[in-house]
């Protein structure tokens, strides 16, 4: 999922911009739909993600409905060009599991974005002040929709402050995640970007820090001890690479702060550690051959046998063969293993003709008619919970080999 756009408008225009999602100078809206229907071998459509994997690949892979619907509303202009603005985004999903603060019999609403800020501060253009509930830095990796780093949550801050020599700092406090958490947790999160090694290239650093808050009630009703907690984050973006970039990352955290990024299970001690490294390239080659390519590890290392190793591998090509028609698919290898178990594993295919606005990759709206092939291992089913596609009591039974055929829109503006 691609999250909209909510980069601050700098000035508001004297007269309504001819923009389709503009309903005033003082007002814009965005949003983002995901949604379609499938069949898998007579069945409702079925979705193939291995356990112990954090993410699958999700061309033709993707059974939720999700949408979200996001408001920018200026509020005040002041004399010197400052302005402040709120910000407000519904979202709906069709999975009842997704903490909803709001749920029926056909989804669950939430709001994931609840904000005010201060922007266009004079002689600080790039740099906000914010309060609420934001996505915040986020960065993903949309073939397999995996937001790798992602400080998102309630809390305020302060981004982009301008430190010298083209540095900038931002730093923000949270006191929730972007899911609804069982126990409220503080968590500082600080950034520094602007660092630029090599022509086209920056280096991002970013350190979340998590202190133990006493006893919690664990989901036993028993009381529980915190522990603090720590993550590191380095990253480094190349522009200009094949018409797009790549982004590498290396992550390590400890205790809580084994979400890396986010807040980790609070009751997590320093034997609790997590280290990965990405790389994620996204090009447009030429003007009809597109793509997005990603290889991940992690390890995971928990006391008394928890520890496991996660790797993935993925692309996903594109190619244009009209203006408005493109033939894509993907094909994506997950391996997981327990250190007290066999490896697991899960190959995944999928082939979609598509019917798009444009040539390129990121190009929106698109409507995909796709055909899914997975397979499996025994350790894989053996891991998966019941009912799970991939279990023997899901629809696929004993099979270690499973389809889905179907349609999707995807659009985001």
């Amino acid at each position: 999922m691609v999250p909209a756009d909510t980069t601050p408008t700098n000035t508001a225009p004297a007269t309504p911009s001819p923009a389709w999602n503009q309903l005033t100078p003082w007002t814009q809206f965005h949003g983002y739909l995901r949604a379609g229907e499938g069949t898998s071998e007579g069945h409702d459509q079925a979705c193939f993600q291995l356990p112990g994997a954090q993410s699958k690949y999700r061309l033709g892979n993707e059974c939720q409905i999700y949408s979200e619907l996001e408001i920018d509303q200026k509020l005040y202009q002041f004399s010197n060009g400052m302005q402040l603005s709120a910000v407000g985004m519904a979202s709906l999903v069709n999975d009842l599991g997704y903490s909803p603060t709001f749920h029926g019999d056909h989804g669950a609403i939430r709001l994931p974005q609840s904000y005010v800020q201060l922007t266009n501060l004079p002689g600080l253009d790039d740099m906000r002040v914010w309060i609420g509930r934001i996505y915040y830095r986020r960065n993903d990796v949309h073939i397999n929709d995996f937001f790798y780093w992602n400080p998102t949550g309630l809390g305020a801050g302060v981004e982009n402050i301008p430190i010298g020599h083209g540095l900038k700092l931002s730093y923000a406090m949270f006191r929730e995640d972007y899911i609804d958490q069982p126990n409220y947790a503080t968590r500082h999160d600080l950034q520094l970007s602007g660092v630029h090694p090599n022509p086209g290239g920056e280096l991002q650093f970013g350190l979340s820090y998590i202190p133990a808050r006493g006893s919690i009630t664990g989901s036993d009703g028993l009381g529980a001890d915190t522990h603090s907690g720590w993550s590191f984050t380095v990253q480094h973006i190349q522009k200009n690479l094949l018409g797009g970039k790549n982004k590498l990352a290396f992550q390590y955290g400890q205790g809580p702060g084994t979400g890396l990024s986010y807040t980790g299970t609070l009751t997590d001690n320093n034997q609790y550690k997590s280290l990965r490294f990405l790389d994620a390239f996204d090009w447009q080659a030429t003007r009809d051959f597109s793509g997005q390519l990603l290889g991940l590890y992690e390890r995971d290392i928990a006391p008394s046998g928890g520890s496991l190793t996660w790797v993935s591998m993925g692309i996903r090509p594109v190619y244009a063969i009209t203006h408005h028609i493109k033939i894509q698919g993907d094909i994506g290898n997950d391996r997981v293993t327990p250190d007290n178990g066999p490896t697991r594993t899960l190959l995944k295919a999928s082939v979609a003709l598509t019917l798009a606005m444009d040539r390129s990759f990121w190009s929106r709206p698109e409507l995909r008619l796709f055909y899914t092939y997975a397979h499996w291992n025994q350790a894989a089913q053996a891991a998966a919970a019941p009912g799970d596609p991939l279990s023997t009591t899901g629809i696929f039974g004993s099979s270690r080999t499973g389809s889905t055929v179907g349609a999707q829109v995807e659009w985001w503006w």
